[in-house]
């Protein structure tokens, strides 16, 4: 082993099939939503995969791409593979991916019953069955045609047709989708799949198109091309739903095993929607939550297995190889967050890795309606890398005054010093960080304070000289006479005028999730945005009587965030009996209650023995108007310029900004 590799079982090469991967890290399927709206191939998917590969990552999947241009497809902007033209695109896309040392794998899926009616053109969804009597609302107006044997046939055919499309591509894999309840995953639902024919009823009827479906495959291309097969090790669903789980899979797995070279273990079951946390799970869930899967399948399948689920370091995926859990680790999130992230590891530099905090961000740009093209919270360069591939040299060296060192200020500190400016930033207390502090603060938020002291620690490193302890005014801007001034001061917690909110027993949010303030037994938490959600929530883990309180209608709770974070959100909620009033306005807090009127104008009491202020926040107008009349060059970034108030809006506006000096 290397003197600097402190990762000896991640950074050795495994054989899937005929294909030696360098190392054990997959890059997993994302869908990154830059294909074009009839499915090619985009600079901007080249662009992604290469991206993907650079971190550093022995294998590389192209996300959710679908078997025809037709019936299959059940996502805008996925890369469709029903025809030929398709087939220069992906070679540009496997050059790329081969361009840094790794093989190149695609997602093939088909929609099933949930394929994307939109996108249909009029033909019904294809399915096992028609839909079951739970489906979610979004699904109910589907039509779904039970599919009968032509139909099985002309599927087999288009799976088959599109894995040697990648074969001419030259993809080194193939990754068959059999999780989350597509297609494949509907025939083997015990719920879904209520065929009566030789397809539906007993786990070895339900298993046998799929598995018909596989084989094909493997007849037809034998060993041209390495397949991994994609599972649901539980589809995370209430026991009521009788669904496979992984003891029935494994019966599955050891039949398929006999076509497939690889498999991967996911978890979640999307015609389930409170499910689909598990698929990519936010920062409420435990790291390592589905590995638990692929170390019990490692135990009786012939073929290596991969492991994923929210494994964000090195240690973990480490661990779990070198203690015989898995043979290959899929490390999606940690790859977007830091573009480096395992030539780094490799190098002995894994403290240098940006975290990734898991909020959720970049699967919840592609959700519908929206569909918009992948991005991350804490790297402003994913999904446009064409764009910001690097940051260029400035032409001009400029003398670069930030003030404030919370997260915008710190972004733009880091970016300016790359440009080659002269970088001072202002910090008015004794330590970066600013709200992350408090916005890291409650026990699920281990990866935000990871973050925190990654950038802490980054920024300090950078060559930008930090000045703590001082409050910038406009005569000191004037005295240090900058070329450009960035301002970050943030924002402050929004005071309404309520009467009662200055009270002794009202506190703000941050504050009490801090620690910095205590509360009652009976807590009414006044603003129900995603700050006073996790404020509640924590407070109820804490054995609160939690009351959440807010304006806005139900359909808009915690509508800034991504849907796997609301799923969680609206899961804890209920689990930890937080009582949630919509349509409230506030019209006084006493000192033992809060008043309220509800939509139609009656008026209420909560008994209460504390109430916590998450109303927002404000931003400091005038102190911002003095510190922007100095210096004609001067950018807002972060929470005190009109954006939204989360880290997203300062690290991007700090990023783009400082590429503008």
């Amino acid at each position: 082993m290397s003197d600097f590799n402190r990762y000896p079982h991640v950074f050795q090469s495994l054989n899937i099939g005929k294909v030696t991967v360098k190392n054990r890290i997959m890059s997993p399927p994302m869908l990154s939503a830059l294909a074009t709206p009839d499915g090619q191939v985009t600079h901007e998917v080249i662009a992604f995969a290469g991206a993907m590969a650079r971190t550093g990552a022995g294998l590389v999947t192209i996300g959710d791409s679908c078997v025809d241009n037709g019936q299959s497809i059940e996502h805008v902007a996925a890369i469709r593979l029903g025809e030929d033209t398709i087939i220069p695109g992906l070679t540009h896309v496997v050059e790329e991916i081969h361009r840094y040392g790794a093989k190149a794998s695609i997602e093939l899926n088909h929609g099933g019953a949930l394929a994307f009616k939109p996108l249909l053109k009029g033909k019904p969804c294809l399915g096992p069955s028609h839909l079951p009597d739970y489906i979610h609302p979004v699904y109910k107006e589907y039509d779904v045609k039970p599919m009968d044997k032509a139909d099985m046939k002309q599927v087999i055919d288009n799976y088959v047709s599109a894995v040697g499309r990648c074969v001419k591509a030259r993809f080194d894999v193939v990754m068959i989708h059999s999780a989350h309840g597509w297609l494949f995953g509907q025939f083997l639902s015990p719920s879904f799949n209520q065929r009566t024919d030789e397809y539906g009823g007993s786990l070895e009827n339900r298993i046998r198109f799929p598995l018909e479906i596989l084989r094909a495959i493997r007849d037809e291309h034998g060993n041209k091309i390495a397949i991994d097969l994609r599972v649901s090790g539980s589809p995370r669903v209430p026991e009521t739903f009788n669904e496979m789980e992984i003891d029935d899979l494994l019966v599955y797995l050891e039949k398929a095993q006999e076509y497939v070279d690889i498999a991967n273990f996911s978890a979640g079951f999307i015609p389930y929607l409170p499910s689909l946390e598990y698929m990519i799970q936010p920062y409420f869930l435990p790291h390592k939550v589905n590995a638990i899967f692929a170390e019990k399948a490692k135990a009786v399948l012939k073929i290596p297995v991969t492991a994923l689920g929210s494994i964000m370091t090195m240690a973990e995926a480490e661990a779990l190889i070198a203690n015989s859990q898995a043979d290959m680790v899929g490390m999606g999130r940690a790859g977007l967050s830091d573009s480096y992230a395992f030539v780094k590891a490799y190098r002995g530099q894994d403290d240098r890795i940006r975290p990734c905090i898991r909020c959720v961000y970049c699967g919840g740009r592609a959700e519908p309606p929206f569909f918009r093209a992948i991005r991350c919270a804490v790297n402003p360069r994913v999904g446009r890398e064409l764009e910001y591939s690097y940051v260029p040299k400035a032409n001009q060296k400029k003398k670069v005054m930030i003030i404030g060192g919370g997260p915008a200020g710190m972004q733009a500190a880091q970016t300016a010093i790359e440009q080659g400016h002269e970088v001072v930033l202002y910090e008015k207390t004794k330590c970066m960080g600013g709200m992350l502090h408090t916005a890291s603060a409650l026990p699920f938020k281990v990866d935000m304070r990871r973050y925190n002291e990654w950038m802490i620690q980054e920024t300090a490193a950078c060559g930008a000289k930090i000045v703590y302890n001082t409050e910038v005014t406009p005569d000191l801007i004037k005295k240090e006479t900058p070329d450009v001034v960035m301002i970050a001061i943030g924002s402050v917690p929004a005071v309404p005028p309520i009467p009662g909110i200055t009270g002794k027993n009202v506190v703000w949010g941050g504050d009490v999730d801090a620690g910095r303030e205590k509360t009652g037994n009976k807590v009414v938490v006044a603003g129900a945005g995603l700050t006073g959600a996790e404020c509640a929530i924590g407070l109820a883990q804490d054995g609160k009587e939690v009351t959440l309180i807010d304006m806005i209608p139900a359909e808009e709770f915690t509508k800034d965030a991504a849907a796997l974070v609301r799923l969680s959100i609206h899961s804890l909620c209920e689990k930890l009996n937080i009582k949630i009033i919509f349509e409230a306005t506030i019209i006084e807090i006493t000192e033992n209650s809060v008043k309220y009127v509800d939509k139609k104008n009656n008026q209420h009491e909560l008994p209460v023995d504390t109430v916590v202020n998450a109303l927002g926040m404000s931003i400091e107008r005038d102190k911002v108007q003095a510190l922007m009349a100095v210096v004609p060059e001067t950018y807002l970034i972060g929470d005190c310029n009109e954006g939204p108030k989360n880290i997203i809006n300062a690290i991007e506006s700090a990023f783009t900004f400082a590429l503008e000096i």
